[in-house]
């Protein structure tokens, strides 16, 4: 009977997705001690190689190619990404509700933008 209780009362509870969003990556990526630092680079880097590889999966990254969000040059560093996911976000209120891998994405994609084989 004590079974039956616990499952129905766990039944009973909402359940509500958690969403990391923009705002709560900005707010960890503001912190100044070295372990919030860390896990705010790691996130943004983690999304964007995420996004990198869905891409990849759904139709590649070997250049611009039709749904590509970003393209990422060589010599790109972990610091660069995070300021500009940080700039975009601050110049761009309106994504403070987005889920953070969609504001990476479009940060990214603001700052390192795909280049067709013409040059634009």
């Amino acid at each position: 009977m004590l079974r039956v209780l616990i499952c129905a009362s766990a039944l009973a509870v909402p359940v509500s997705a958690f969403a990391f969003t923009a705002d709560d990556l900005n707010r960890l990526c503001e912190k100044t001690d070295v372990a919030s630092r860390s896990a705010c680079a790691a996130y943004i880097e983690g999304a964007a190689d995420g996004v990198f590889n869905t891409i990849d999966a759904i139709g590649g990254t070997t250049g611009p190619r039709v749904g590509q969000y970003f393209c990422l040059p060589p010599e790109a560093r972990s610091q660069q990404l995070t300021d500009a996911v940080r700039k975009y976000i601050a110049e761009n209120p309106n994504v403070a509700g987005y889920n953070a891998s969609t504001a990476i994405s479009l940060g990214l994609g603001k700052a390192f933008p795909c280049r067709n084989e013409n040059g634009s």
